[in-house]
């Protein structure tokens, strides 16, 4: 299980895309202005802006399936957390409940952040990861960032090769 100590709650923002049209996630912090980019695949990040804007899709995607057997089997998602980056890759852990059991699954953070929005479960991303990624958000202060737009501009300037 997570130690609450070490993890932190943050709220999927939104998906931008970078200078080459890759789909970056925006995790934001809960009270604070900071938010973490993870770089996610095309689908994945259809996915995403899909289920944050509350559109469905004529027949069930793939997460759909995978949420709709986790219920059928008697579990409930109840968190997902970014747990590490490790070469450049960001790894996380899918919980699910049935009842007095709690399983955690490796998962990718794109697959995670789908499930967590069509869950409404918590998304946690562990302090260390975050911390970094200090780097980017400082860079994007010291730059004078201070609007959702002017961030939105900057992370579609950086290569995900510079991180």
């Amino acid at each position: 299980m997570t130690d609450p100590g070490e993890y932190v709650t943050v709220s999927i923002d939104s998906v931008v895309r970078d200078n080459r049209g890759n789909p970056v996630v925006l995790l934001r912090v809960e009270d604070r202005a900071e938010v973490l980019p993870i770089w996610v695949g095309q689908a994945e990040g259809m996915a995403l802006e899909m289920e944050l804007r509350g559109d469905t899709f004529e027949r069930p995607l793939t997460h759909d399936l995978f949420k709709t057997a986790i219920l059928s089997l008697g579990g409930t998602i109840t968190k997902v957390a970014i747990t590490e980056l490790r070469d450049n890759t960001f790894f996380a852990k899918i919980y699910i409940r049935r009842e007095n059991e709690v399983f955690a699954i490796d998962a990718r953070p794109s697959d995670s952040m789908v499930l967590a929005l069509k869950s409404r479960a918590q998304v946690l991303v562990s302090r260390e990861v975050l911390d970094s990624h200090q780097r980017l958000i400082q860079d994007y202060a010291l730059e004078g960032g201070d609007s959702d737009d002017e961030l939105r501009r900057y992370l579609e300037g950086l290569d995900p090769g510079e991180f």
